[in-house]
């Protein structure tokens, strides 16, 4: 059932780390939030990017043309994750006919140093659909305990880009 490699025994198949729009912030640069008056970086209707519902009544980030301010979450991984493998980071998007719904996708393992990957998107298109993010196993630390990823839209100066749905898939370890 599974398979040996980089010195462990893996399954053949990814486990997920289903993350919320809802654990989003906005924030700056250097990941920092903003004081208590600001929100704190708390998404809403008011915010950019916006956190809104659209016509099926499900939840969106939505970044208004010419608007890409970063969105950063923080999540404890499972013990199963040991980081010897690439990750994927998964995220559905749309856009319009003009812009592409891509992404910049920063990480950082355990605190450690920011890698940056591109979710790029191969046509625009107003249709949900998937981008992915590869981050190498070698920008992975072994066993790390927590993930911090922050998302950046590229530059759009026509259409709205729209996020909804965020998460990372990896190859766990097997123990014996």
């Amino acid at each position: 059932m599974g398979f040996t490699g980089n010195g462990g025994t893996y399954y053949a198949f990814r486990k997920q780390l289903a993350l919320s729009l809802y654990d989003l912030r906005e924030v700056t640069t250097g990941g920092d939030v903003s004081n208590i008056a600001g929100n704190g970086g708390l998404l809403a209707s008011d915010t950019t990017p916006i956190l809104e519902g659209n016509a099926a009544e499900t939840q969106q980030l939505n970044w208004a043309s010419s608007n890409s301010d970063i969105v950063c979450l923080q999540a404890s991984l499972p013990e199963d994750f040991d980081g010897r493998e690439d990750v994927l980071v998964e995220l559905w998007v749309a856009s319009g006919t003009t812009n592409l719904a891509s992404f910049t996708v920063e990480s950082a393992w355990d605190g450690g140093t920011v890698v940056s990957d591109t979710a790029t998107d191969p046509a625009q298109s107003a249709t949900v659909h998937k981008i992915t993010a590869r981050i190498a196993a070698a920008d992975i630390p072994d066993s790390p305990s927590f993930l911090t990823l922050m998302l950046t839209p590229a530059a759009h100066t026509t259409d709205a880009i729209l996020l909804l749905n965020v998460r990372v898939l990896y190859l766990p370890k097997v123990t014996s």
